[in-house]
């Protein structure tokens, strides 16, 4: 994205180059004049493909975080969202309530006519807007996902696809209608340049010119030969990546639909992307990178000289391998964000991201789901809020001992990554992996050390206060390592609370002990629900606020599974029943005084 930003100085490149070609072709129009319309096809040719990548630069720039131009992208994008929105969700309830039967098709026609909507949404680009769920932009639309046998597999391929058509339009220049144009027209005037440039050599070898049997001048042909064919086989080559290795063919048959005219086209098209696109293919590299604070801290104490001397020039080691995102996290998560829009106590500040404060982790406590549950069925219902235990009990006062609605992010996040932790070794491992309390388990563990990677690796979401909070836990916990023998005994020390290592001077961890002693006290089910619900809502709190620059740039790399984390989000309408303050320029009225 920052190179986008310097599309400028591409064309400044554009401008001086084209001036030096065109001094050779007028040096050239002085002489032999042979060669010349090849040369002139080839000139228009590198010009417009220049032009091209200055205008792609330029394109994908004014989407950049931080841009000037991005203010002018605001009203178009109200508009667009205005217009397109209720199409999108009501697409979607369509697939769900008819129970279609899912296809790549289909997927890709709820995709391609929602992109602009994911792109805006994706790049902060759509102004505060809130609407309301009584309105019918949603009716029962989170209703039926959770209802749906195959849930998983449509809201996160449906995420993956429209991340990667994201992906062509800011890193590719696939990512627009000239660029559908302008390839096959300048693989026609490349292939007509190297034909010409055939034929003029075949006439003269036909003639004879002396100049034609001159060892420099047969040097001179076998080059520009080599030159051409090769520009031949580039545009072949630019071609097939746009069928095999982009979404973008979709956007240009829906752009098609309605157009009579060109309907043998797109029929020819579609057949061509069916028979090269990637039906199956992974989108991204579906792994969540770890950092796991105590057993970082263990090896980082067993370092030999030259690992202290990489460190100290800022090199390091990522000591937790990272972990393949399983079916069974990706199921929790979405199970949890159905299980909060669906609940009867979720109100327009429960969707509310602005700030961290364990809300859904306090809405979860009055739901009845500390019993087992249905493996394939989301643990609870609309209007289980009504249930609500006693005051007292162990699920409520491990949140009031985690002060979760007055800590800042990182600190709580430091917090129950120790408590995390600490459940862990406690609990037994459940060898039922079908099993719900299993499956979030497993996906707590995977969360909590994916949360913890973002924070201290990726210096997300750490101000001043964040930086000095992450110095003070690692410190804390390398002082206590040097207390006790092994990662085991650390975390039994402080799950007990072991008089004689004095807890108390190690604040996180006696805090650690306090919250998970209470957890401790609750049935396995119960205590990795309310884990695995503080650590859905902080993915969706980093996902909603690392801010847009993050999520671009990832998405050259493979993209991070906080990215999908925020188009699940936009899928499921999550940010449009968030509240929204007060305006000071009301939109309607804007659009009325405008008219």
């Amino acid at each position: 994205m920052e190179d986008c930003a310097l599309w400028k100085r591409h064309l400044l490149n554009l401008a001086t180059q084209s001036t030096l070609a065109i001094y050779v072709v007028g040096e050239q129009w002085r002489g032999d004049r042979r060669l010349m319309a090849p040369m002139l096809i080839m000139f228009v040719c590198g010009v417009s493909k220049y032009a091209e990548r200055a205008w792609d630069l330029r394109r994908a720039g004014s989407r950049a975080p931080g841009s000037r131009s991005m203010a002018g992208h605001v009203t178009g994008a109200r508009r667009e969202f205005e217009r397109e929105v209720f199409w999108y969700y009501d697409k979607l309830n369509h697939i769900l309530s008819e129970r279609l039967q899912l296809h790549f098709e289909l997927v890709m026609e709820v995709a391609t006519r929602g992109f602009q909507l994911s792109l805006d949404f994706l790049m902060d680009v759509i102004p505060a807007k809130s609407l309301r769920p009584e309105t019918d932009w949603n009716e029962g639309l989170v209703a039926r996902i959770k209802s749906s046998e195959n849930r998983a597999e449509l809201v996160y391929r449906l995420a993956e696809v429209q991340l990667s058509l994201i992906y062509d339009y800011l890193y590719t220049k696939f990512g627009g209608l000239l660029g559908v144009l302008h390839r096959p027209i300048t693989f026609v005037l490349t292939s007509t340049a190297l034909f010409s440039f055939v034929i003029i050599i075949a006439l003269d070898d036909q003639k004879g010119t002396p100049t034609a049997s001159s060892s420099y001048y047969g040097t001179d042909v076998i080059i520009t030969y080599i030159l051409l064919v090769g520009a031949v086989a580039l545009e072949i080559s630019s071609m097939l990546m746009w069928f095999m290795s982009s979404y973008w063919p979709y956007m240009t048959i829906a752009s098609l639909q309605n157009r009579c005219h060109h309907k043998a086209f797109k029929t020819l098209l579609l057949i061509i992307v069916r028979r090269l696109g990637r039906k199956s293919r992974v989108e991204w590299s579906g792994k969540l990178h770890q950092y796991n604070m105590i057993g970082a801290c263990i090896r980082e104490n067993q370092e030999g000289t030259g690992d202290r001397m990489m460190r100290c020039l800022g090199i390091e080691r990522d000591y937790t391998p990272p972990a393949v995102v399983s079916p069974a996290s990706k199921k929790v998560l979405l199970d949890h964000l159905l299980e909060i829009a669906t609940s009867s106590s979720s109100a327009a500040d429960d969707m509310d991201f602005a700030n961290f404060r364990g809300q859904w982790a306090r809405i979860g406590v009055h739901w009845p789901c500390f019993s087992e549950c249905e493996p394939d069925v989301p643990c609870c219902s609309e209007g289980a809020a009504d249930q609500t235990p006693s005051p007292g009990s162990a699920a409520q006062e491990a949140l009031r001992n985690s002060a979760i609605q007055d800590l800042d992010f990182v600190s709580s996040a430091i917090l129950w990554h120790f408590v995390t932790d600490i459940c862990l070794q406690a609990s037994p491992v459940v060898h039922d992996a079908t099993s719900c309390s299993s499956r979030m388990r497993k996906s707590s563990q995977e969360f909590s050390n994916y949360i913890m990677y973002l924070v201290v690796k990726c210096n997300v979401m750490l101000g001043s206060d964040g930086h000095y909070g992450v110095k003070v836990a690692r410190r804390d916990a390398m002082l206590f390592l040097g207390m006790v023998a092994d990662r085991e005994e650390f975390i039994q020390k402080v799950r007990d609370g072991d008089l004689a290592l004095n807890l108390k001077e190690f604040p996180a961890l006696y805090r650690a002990h306090r919250v998970s002693s209470e957890l401790l006290k609750m049935d396995a089910h119960g205590r990795w629900k309310l884990i695995a619900l503080v650590w859905v809502e902080m993915l969706c709190y980093v996902a909603h606020n690392c801010g847009a620059g993050f999520h671009a740039k990832h998405l050259s790399t493979g993209g991070e599974f906080v990215t999908h984390v925020k188009m699940l989000l936009f899928i499921l309408g999550f940010p449009l029943r968030g509240h929204t303050k007060e305006q000071l320029f009301p939109s309607e009225e804007i659009e009325e005084r405008k008219l």
